[in-house]
């Protein structure tokens, strides 16, 4: 095949990656579509099966070393970042939640079960700020 198909074809599946959240396979597709095409225009790959193999080593290869660990980068990036733009929030309790006890808080218009860490109660409507969050709940201290 020529070199431009391989180019062409590896930039349109590292664009359709992008486009395909949660998969996070096409990347190396077309990364190794790319290399293959950068061989075969500096005249090292010609025959198509070659190609081909090449294009199959060199993807699934990365795949394998590469894949956990980008996901796991990509993923540590995101909960980390998710979880900073909560910590320090103000949010108000639904209900009353004794010192060390569980409740309910609402914050940027949803619903969270909350944690009280403060030794004093939260009252019904008042504001509390987010200490820390663990896993789907809350840890919070009345203001």
């Amino acid at each position: 095949m020529d070199w431009w198909i391989w180019i062409i074809g590896g930039v349109v599946l590292c664009l359709m990656e992008l486009l395909t959240p949660g998969v996070f396979f096409l990347l190396f597709f077309g990364a190794g579509a790319i290399v293959v095409g950068i061989l075969t225009w500096t005249g090292l790959l010609e025959t198509a099966w070659v190609q081909v193999l090449l294009l199959s080593i060199f993807s699934l290869g990365a795949l394998v070393l590469f894949r956990r660990t980008l996901l796991d980068k990509l993923m540590d990036e995101e909960s980390e970042g998710h979880v900073a733009t909560i910590t320090d929030q103000v949010c108000t309790a639904f209900e009353n939640i004794p010192p060390g006890g569980t409740g309910q808080v609402e914050m940027r218009g949803t619903g969270w079960s909350a944690h009280n860490e403060g030794d004093e109660p939260i009252e019904k409507d008042q504001q509390c700020t987010v200490e820390r969050v663990e896993g789907i709940s809350l840890r919070v201290r009345g203001k």
